[in-house]
């Protein structure tokens, strides 16, 4: 048995105008300054008074949000009693959001509640609904049931997950109004977070049809429509169309789970304050090279990435799987290429000195992240090091 969770989700230009029918008449918004600066939040607060709902607005999101200003969040919501929550914003407001809107329902409960055995959960949404409003296409945090905040353990900031299919969202609206101002470079960085949702989605442990389709169709819609975005920020067409794909994507990797390519992004952005889609996407091809290499199950992996290269038209159907399969990370490589993504961890900026100086922390990290068991190959301390040095690199994976 198995089971595939989405919220209701509205999509296209004018979704936003879907509030009127959402019940609730007083709404505690979640968002960032740089949205409000953008001119963002104005444009939801005006929809907000033209249907007569009343609203508070915590503008305080932090990238990479810390308990801390995350439970002083909260507690703005427990006062304020709203029966609407919104995030607006990208994966940083939405993983703040859910956990407000979930312990503003339970203010007795801790953040470490919000786990998938906590029963007492499923019983959200009778306080308030849950509406994200996703501004980046790429994390798919809109339509997802995990939050990531980060804590302070040994003298770092660790990334931690909280998960429980009850903090999905009640909608989801994929407005590309909202998408419209992201520069290139995000609009780059975001993309990459979502292809690598649903390459890794096709591949995890936990892969099935529903998330191989959803996939799918993502990968087609971003490599379309990602060069013609990054040339015009201002194409409609293509905004509205990566927006979608990266719903899709997060749909894809929700259902699926991510693996190592997140691992090991999660653990080099703890260290060294790397945007989350640039920290993922850079590892993709590392990441696809070792699956394929997998001495045990290469085939699996083969039939898999074959398959997609098939279907979207790269190579004939009557191509061998390898090749195929090889042709799927060679096209990985050079949409990089056209769009101006890094190759590997030196174009980051990161010095050998640095990389030397935390590779043992690094390594550490990966196998305190869930995604580091959801893989066709698991990796042990050895095989992630020489992942790190790989990608530090550039370097094909040949082991």
């Amino acid at each position: 048995m198995w089971f595939f969770y989405s919220p209701g989700i509205i999509y296209g230009e004018d979704a936003i105008d879907f509030l009127e029918f959402i019940p609730g008449e007083k709404v505690f918004v979640v968002t960032d300054k740089v949205l409000e600066e953008l001119g963002y939040l104005k444009i939801l607060t005006e929809k907000l008074d033209k249907f007569g709902k009343k609203y508070k607005v915590f503008n305080d999101v932090q990238p990479d949000p810390h308990e801390d200003d995350v439970l002083s969040a909260r507690q703005q919501c427990i006062d304020y009693a709203p029966d609407l929550v919104i995030a607006l914003g990208g994966g940083s407001v939405m993983d703040t959001a859910k956990v407000v809107w979930c312990l503003n329902e339970f203010p007795e409960l801790i953040l470490d509640d919000i786990h998938p055995f906590n029963g007492e959960l499923y019983k959200l949404r009778n306080k308030s609904k849950f509406v994200a409003i996703t501004t980046t296409s790429g994390t798919g945090s809109e339509i997802t049931n995990a939050s990531v905040i980060s804590r302070f353990v040994d003298g770092i900031w660790k990334k931690h997950f909280f998960l429980h299919k009850s903090i999905m969202p009640s909608f989801a609206i994929v407005d590309p109004i909202f998408a419209v101002g992201m520069p290139p470079k995000l609009t780059v960085d975001t993309a990459f977070d979502a292809l690598t949702h649903s390459l890794e989605g096709i591949t995890s442990l936990w892969k099935n049809e529903f998330s191989y389709a959803m996939a799918l169709k993502a990968i087609e819609l971003i490599f379309k429509y990602l060069p013609i975005v990054v040339k015009d920020g201002k194409n409609m067409e293509a905004r509205d169309y990566m927006h979608q794909a990266a719903t899709m994507a997060g749909l894809a990797f929700g259902n699926s789970q991510a693996q190592l390519a997140h691992t090991l992004g999660h653990s080099w952005g703890s260290i060294f304050h790397v945007p989350h889609g640039r920290a993922v996407g850079i590892f993709l091809p590392y990441v696809l090279q070792y699956s394929l290499n997998n001495p045990d199950e290469a085939d699996k992996t083969e039939d898999l990435l074959g398959k997609v290269a098939k279907q979207l038209g790269w190579v004939n159907w009557d191509e061998d799987n390898k090749k195929s399969a090889d042709i799927v990370i060679k096209k990985v490589k050079e949409l990089q290429k056209e769009v101006g993504f890094s190759f590997n961890l030196k174009e980051l900026g990161t010095t050998k000195e640095d990389y030397d100086k935390h590779i043992d922390v690094l390594v550490n990290l990966c196998f305190e992240d869930s995604t580091s068991v959801l893989g066709p190959r698991s990796a042990n301390t050895e095989e992630f090091g020489k992942l790190y040095k790989y990608a530090f690199e550039g370097n094909d994976v040949d082991f």
